[in-house]
């Protein structure tokens, strides 16, 4: 999945992070950290310590490398308080098996709990949006009946008003994170050679290899999209009513 991030290298919503080991004691002085433990903390993000299972925030301008919540933690983490757009992408296979439908959905996101985002495992959101857009059972079926595809426009609309339905009424719960779905867009993809057959419709797909020369448009004179996003797998869990 190709998808931007806030800043370059980074993810969403942790922005980066370190393990830490035990600092060394010193004599007749105060147990403390060095500078370079602790990772960058770029405007609009919170450090978030973690002891144990458990993770504590740090309020803003309170870093002091001698603090018992820097001193005693095993692994810190940047993340982000700023609402981004996030991009999930999947494909959905068709009768056609060099051809594939491309999702692409955009979501905005905006942390507002750090800690009851680490505790629920939410370091990257991109697998979880990605995953819920595969959640819809019947848009695998729809992409494989030929005659609906002939007719994409069609096609496009109610694909998009299922995917925009589905949303509201299931929507994606991941504690100390609001999500709010702000577009789909859909497109024909003509691949240039026969992907691997997946075990399941919520297994990750084979990325698609670039189109074939010559090929500058689909079915209907549909144009493609010339790209090759990677998959990132669920590994998550979902606090919603299938």
């Amino acid at each position: 999945m190709t998808t931007p991030t806030d800043g370059a290298g980074r993810g969403y919503p942790v922005l980066d992070s370190a393990e830490l080991s035990p600092p060394a004691r010193r004599r007749w002085r105060r147990t403390r950290r060095e500078l370079h433990e602790i990772p960058h903390q770029p405007p609009g993000s919170v450090l978030v310590f973690q002891h144990g299972d458990s993770y504590e925030v740090l309020p803003e301008g309170r870093l002091r490398l001698d603090d018992q919540i820097v001193v005693d933690a095993v692994a810190v983490a940047v993340v982000s308080l700023r609402q981004v757009q996030l991009e999930a992408v999947t494909w959905l296979p068709t009768a056609d098996p060099r051809t594939c439908v491309t999702v692409r959905a955009g979501f905005f996101c905006q942390v507002t709990d750090p800690q009851l985002v680490l505790d629920a495992g939410c370091w990257d959101a991109y697998p979880i949006l990605t995953a819920h857009l595969n959640r819809d059972p019947q848009l695998p079926f729809m992409a494989q009946e030929p005659e609906r595809l002939r007719h994409w426009p069609a096609f496009q609309r109610n694909a998009m008003a299922r995917l925009l339905a589905y949303h509201d009424l299931h929507p994606l719960i991941v504690p100390g994170l609001v999500v709010r779905l702000s577009g789909v867009a859909l497109e024909l993809q003509r691949m240039a050679s026969v992907p691997r057959a997946r075990d399941s419709y919520e297994s990750a797909p084979p990325s698609p290899p670039p189109p074939a020369p010559g090929d500058d448009g689909g079915p209907e004179g549909v144009p493609l999209h010339d790209g090759n996003p990677a998959f990132m797998p669920d590994h998550y869990t979902w606090s919603e009513e299938s």
